[in-house]
């Protein structure tokens, strides 16, 4: 089986073989400048990555650093992690972490799940890092402190001393509790020791390796180890005996009896000039828990002086051999939102008057994510050239690929494309979700008279030599179709076109109702995420933050844990559910939203006022929709032979919904009344010879045309293009 088919047809190339050649010059370069890529679409760009990556360690004359993969959003890398993984590529998603800056128990699996990357980097385990630009740029712990919290437990020294390993796991974060049900616990009970880490790698007594979030036992016969072996903490059976182990940190903020006096003293000398009652209580509590041995909650709130080294992702990366990035302006809008959220936290703990100043820093400032992909081979994939920032390139490749809508619930269409393409000597190669609906689809191809293999059975076959009469069939997750024109393959899917899981039956249900503008209705709290932002009817807008469980009078009930705008919270029982919807107007993306603030009628003065506006608006579209109307605009004549033979040059066949489009534009061209009409369409659909063909049709109608991009590079290439295609027809 020849499980690179589908990256093998990116190295078909010539612009991949000549990027490959560039990437390398570039790699000795002191100070590199990045190379950009156009003309990918999703499914392109996706193949591209994974051969980038295979290559790059394929030509390492000694192992490196993980490949930095840079996306926009945490959905992307969940995506992109599972992908790569499927070409034997290791990889690790690094996530954001949101702060706990109260003395409030917060769930800890995120920071679980950061420490595992963590710890996978210093080790040498992951081949590329998937992450958001915020989480790069947040502190962390530092590689020597997790090093050295790093406990390694060997059957072959049986010697243990009990004490000295509790005190070891609770200096890495470790709570002693009576009996072990979640990660980051540990209990003793006579002889026996039983671990439950975040993270752990282990040997089993027969060589073999593993590793993951699983509790350990081990049993003693006096200071000696008699049995070390997985358990499940439901059953209490245990599965494996190991012969090494290696526990992890549980805590990505730990702290230890002398950073527990230092953030003493630190809440001692600010509340000793705090005059604010509420501030005061609140600094009290915080000295009591640290007086009381209990867990600091609010660790995170003094991460500079518990970790004065300023660390990040970043300095766990410094030999990483490349930077991918995908969507640069999106890339910088979200490091824009998460210094605006970043500030706008600051500036409510200074209010609240909680905490010195001095300490108030929990990330690295933008220019450092800049000076890190500056210092290295940065690779940037995007279509339009966008967020270049005037940066000078090492080289600029233009791909020429189309994007493949899914073929799931049309199999028909699916072989009549296959037809088109096979006529037009492509080679085809179609993927599946997995290995039984390859094999029903190779099934169902042959039954029409279509050769196809799954391939498993023929792995000699590679995208050079796949003969151009024989379907190729994988099968693969999260593939997006795509044409590489240059090679003339066609990676045909009938995977679903968005994959984030199946879709459940609620959220069927979320998208049948109707919706408020701005809002989405929700059914079930689990719909919600911590930190999504919602929407309730009478206090505004604010941020959910999770379930809290609270007791009153004896009673414990549930409520929705809501974050608004300073220090005010609202508690809202889980029966009131629907008086809350989620937030998905202007900015929930992107985070810029303004929360608002109770007992100031606000939030009543908004909903009025955006009514008023509402109003307003639709009187001014009424207005803007009958002077068009009755304004007189210029005709174009209708299409003569210098124009169909201009359209009879295109090199390709048009689309269906090329041909639409450009029906629609002429006859809006020909009308007497102004035109009003927006063309949307994906990098690879084709707009550009829609609007070249528009531009060709006002030229003959005696008028000049103007052609507006958003970049220096998109001009350049917009200009090769049009001057190619009008070339021969004297424009």
């Amino acid at each position: 089986m020849n499980s690179n088919i589908l990256t093998d047809g990116i190295r078909l190339d010539a612009e991949y073989r000549e990027l490959l050649k560039t990437f390398k010059k570039v790699t000795s370069h002191a100070n590199p400048q990045p190379i950009l890529l156009t003309g990918l679409c999703e499914g392109a760009t996706d193949a591209v990555y994974a051969s980038l990556i295979e290559d790059i360690y394929t030509s390492a004359a000694t192992k490196k650093a993980p490949v930095l993969l840079v996306c926009a959003e945490e959905k992307e890398c969940v995506r992109l992690k599972i992908f790569l993984a499927q070409y034997g590529i290791r990889v690790g998603f690094f996530t954001r972490r949101d702060l706990t800056l109260y003395n409030i128990t917060a769930s800890h699996e995120y920071e679980h799940e950061r420490l595992k990357v963590l710890s996978g980097i210093i080790r040498g385990e992951y081949d590329a890092i998937v992450t958001t630009p915020d989480a790069a740029l947040e502190y962390t712990m530092p590689p020597e402190i997790l090093a050295k919290n790093c406990i390694c437990l060997e059957y072959s020294k049986p010697c243990l001393d009990i004490k000295d390993l509790a005190d070891k796991l609770v200096s890495a974060g470790f709570a002693r509790v009576e009996m072990v049900e979640g990660a980051g616990q540990f209990a003793l009970r006579g002889g026996i020791i039983d671990i439950y880490p975040p993270f752990t790698s282990y040997t089993d007594i027969d060589g073999n390796t593993g590793g993951g979030s699983v509790a350990i036992r081990i049993e003693l016969f006096g200071d000696e180890i008699d049995r070390m072996e997985l358990f499940d903490p439901v059953t209490q059976r245990m599965t494996l005996t190991l012969d090494v182990v290696e526990i992890f940190p549980s805590r990505e903020v730990l702290v230890d009896g002398d950073k527990k006096q230092k953030i003493r003293a630190a809440i001692s000398a600010h509340s000793a000039k705090c005059k604010d009652e509420r501030a005061l209580l609140e600094m009290s509590s915080e000295i009591a828990a640290i007086d009381g041995g209990t867990e600091i909650n609010f660790a995170d709130k003094y991460m500079t002086l518990i970790y004065p080294e300023r660390t990040s992702l970043l300095d766990y990366l410094v030999g990483t051999p490349a930077v991918f990035m995908r969507g640069t302006s999106a890339i910088y809008d979200r490091i824009k939102a998460f210094e605006w959220h970043n500030n706008q936290t600051v500036t409510e703990l200074l209010e609240a008057g909680t905490i010195s100043p001095k300490y108030t820093d929990y990330a690295k400032p933008k220019s450092s994510f800049e000076v890190f992909i500056d210092s290295r081979p940065t690779l940037l994939f995007d279509s339009l050239g966008q967020g270049m920032n005037a940066r000078k390139l090492s080289g600029m490749f233009n791909f020429r690929t189309k994007h493949m809508v899914s073929y799931t619930d049309n199999i028909p269409l699916l072989c009549e494309d296959i037809e088109g393409y096979r006529r037009g000597g492509y080679r085809v190669v179609v993927t599946a979700e997995n290995e039984a609906a390859a094999k029903n689809l190779c099934g169902y191809l042959s039954d029409r008279g279509i050769g196809a293999v799954v391939e498993e059975k023929d792995g000699e076959f590679t995208a050079e030599n796949l003969p151009r009469n024989l379907v190729m069939v994988v099968f693969r997750r999260f593939i997006k179709g795509y044409e590489l024109t240059s090679v003339r393959l066609a990676i045909l899917s009938t995977n679903p076109e968005s994959r984030d899981g199946a879709l459940s039956a609620s959220s069927n249900l979320v998208r049948s109702r109707k919706k408020k503008k701005g809002t989405q209705t929700i059914l079930s709290y689990n719909d919600l995420s911590v930190g999504d932002y919602v929407v309730h009817e009478n206090y505004g807008i604010g941020q959910y933050m999770g379930i809290r469980n609270i007791t009153v009078d004896g009673v414990s009930r549930d409520y929705i844990d809501i974050h608004y705008a300073g220090s005010d919270r609202l508690l809202l029982p889980t029966d009131k559910l629907d008086m809350v919807s989620k937030y998905i107007g202007a900015h929930a993306d992107d985070g810029l939203i303004k929360l608002s603030k109770f007992s100031t009628g606000e939030w009543g003065r908004t909903k009025a006022k955006t009514k008023a506006l509402v109003k307003d608006m639709a009187k001014e579209l009424i207005k803007l929709y009958a002077e068009r109307a009755r304004r007189e605009g210029f005709a174009f004549p209708p299409d003569d032979d210098l124009q169909r033979d201009f359209e009879a040059a295109f090199d390709y066949d048009e689309t269906d919904a090329q041909l639409d489009a450009i029906e629609d534009i002429k006859e809006d061209m020909m009308k007497p009344t102004p035109m009003d009409r927006l063309l949307c369409g994906d990098v690879g659909f084709g707009k550009t010879e829609v609007a070249l063909r528009a531009a060709y049709k006002a030229v003959l109608g005696g008028k000049q045309v103007a052609i507006l991009v958003p970049t220096t590079i998109l001009a350049l290439q917009h200009y090769q293009t049009i001057s190619s295609r009008m070339r021969a027809f004297s424009v």
